[in-house]
């Protein structure tokens, strides 16, 4: 294995940035879900994009109000998904 201080610094910041992504997500959950975790947040992400993946494979484009579901708005955010909060 090749490693070099580049590459172990570009990981590390990833990882340090990946951190502080996780916390305000978590920060925007809580007040709604206090007990959710960082496994609650990558279950959510994977499950919207597994949804938004399968509406895409369909031969016709569902009803938007088939889309809608609560609390939950599908966006081109970094993420893929956003939460409302009620």
């Amino acid at each position: 294995m090749n490693v070099t201080p580049t590459g172990v610094t570009n990981a590390a910041n990833l990882s340090l940035f990946m951190v502080n992504v996780a916390y305000r997500l978590r920060a925007d959950v809580h007040p709604r879900d206090p007990d959710s975790s960082v496994l609650d947040l990558k279950a959510d992400y994977r499950g919207y994009k597994y949804v938004e993946e399968t509406i895409q494979m369909l031969p016709e484009k569902p009803e938007p109000i088939l889309l809608a579901f609560p609390n939950i708005t599908f966006s081109k955010h970094w993420c893929g998904f956003s939460l409302d909060t009620p």
